[in-house]
């Protein structure tokens, strides 16, 4: 990969549902044009999601944008190449699906290709539903033959968090969806993928964030300058420089307008 301050003086990292995308979890128009503009300015787009890579060559495609902190920070894609990975360990997940398997819940399995999850149930449908995802495929013991970068419990309790974080700790968890937990290595995180991606690229120009969410604190806690969105959860808009309107209100294009760069 060359010298990359050697194109772009700033980077960008975006979060996907509730930031970037619209209530139906699509580009719109407006933001498409901008995160080109943006690009030609020498500002690079980066997507930070808890999503995988696998699930955003379309959207990636749309936006020209190449670049991605995936898996909560545990997938780094930068201009096409992969420059980081962290699995999982294999004993630490056995334990938490016997803890899942005792409550009739399902995990979903994320590598660096697809996900699949330990059985089908109405609650995996509607999570992967929920953010117009296909389905997965269900495979047990997928995990054991293949390095896994990120789990999901498929539940709709928010005390699972803690339930889990007790007898597990050696896993972060993050509730992102009404239908499921993003969990990922204690230690990891948006902010810590952002940071990889400094430190591994030697970038010296500015950085910049823009979420909603509150696996979005540790992304605007690791970035220069920290947007929060007008849909944003309260705890995200007390830490951020500026607040932008809604996702649905043109949120995006207002802060480019706020930062400068349209």
């Amino acid at each position: 990969m060359e010298n990359i301050n050697k194109t772009y003086h700033a980077m960008a990292f975006f979060d996907l549902d509730g930031t970037l995308l619209n209530k139906n979890s699509q580009l719109d128009e407006e933001v498409i044009q901008a995160l080109h503009h943006i690009r030609r300015k020498g500002i690079l787009p980066v997507i930070a999601t808890g999503r995988g890579h696998f699930e955003l060559d379309a959207l990636m495609a749309q936006a020209g944008i190449t670049s991605a902190v995936t898996m909560n920070g545990q997938f780094i894609i930068v201009e096409g190449e992969v420059i980081y990975h962290e699995a999982m360990a294999a004993e630490s997940i056995a334990k938490l699906k016997t803890i899942a398997d005792a409550k009739q819940q399902a995990l979903a399995f994320y590598d660096k290709d697809t996900y699949c999850v330990s059985e089908m149930t109405d609650l995996v449908k509607k999570a992967y539903g929920y953010t117009d995802a296909p389905l997965p495929t269900v495979d047990s013991t997928h995990y054991l033959t293949t390095e896994i970068n990120m789990l999901l419990v498929i539940t709709d309790q928010v005390s699972d968090v803690a339930y889990y974080q007790n007898l597990v700790p050696e896993f972060n968890y993050f509730k992102n969806s009404p239908y499921s937990i993003d969990i990922i290595n204690a230690g990891s995180n948006k902010g810590t993928g952002i940071k990889k991606v400094v430190e591994l690229l030697g970038f010296t120009g500015e950085t910049y964030g823009f979420g909603d969410g509150p696996n979005d604190l540790h992304l605007l806690e690791a970035v220069d300058h920290a947007t929060a969105m007008g849909n944003a959860i309260d705890d995200l808009k007390a830490i951020a420089d500026f607040v932008t309107t809604a996702n649905t209100d043109h949120g995006i294009v207002n802060a480019f307008k706020h930062w400068g760069w349209l």
